[in-house]
């Protein structure tokens, strides 16, 4: 992580995740659909992480949802933004790299983060 990324929170309550969905602001890409909201605050940007059984069993779901996280620590984020990062069944065989330049394309195309990985 950057010295100037801000570090991102988790996005707990199942209200606040309905309304991210609510917004209708999204970027699919080859291993993650971003949604996103912004909540017109400078705090710290928080993210939920999804798998459904689509990834696969329990294992796979478990490793994309790692991917995801670890990605998510690796963009620069604007502050005040909430994420659901809703994995895709291509992720939990993706290489980090791949995970980044596909979350990173998503967030590009949604002007969601601040500059190059860190």
């Amino acid at each position: 992580m950057s010295p100037a990324a801000v570090p991102v929170d988790r996005l707990r309550a199942s209200s606040d995740i309905t309304e991210v969905f609510a917004e209708r602001r999204q970027r699919a890409g080859r291993f993650v659909v971003v949604h996103a909201r912004d909540r017109g605050d400078d705090a710290a940007p928080r993210a939920a992480v999804v798998a459904s059984r689509r990834v696969g069993d329990a294992v796979r779901r478990n490793r994309a949802k790692r991917l995801l996280r670890e990605a998510v620590r690796q963009v620069s984020w604007v502050p005040g933004l909430d994420l659901v990062l809703v994995a895709r069944a291509d992720c939990a065989a993706a290489q980090l790299a791949e995970v980044v330049a596909d979350l990173l394309s998503a967030a590009a195309h949604l002007a969601l983060n601040e500059a190059e990985p860190a």
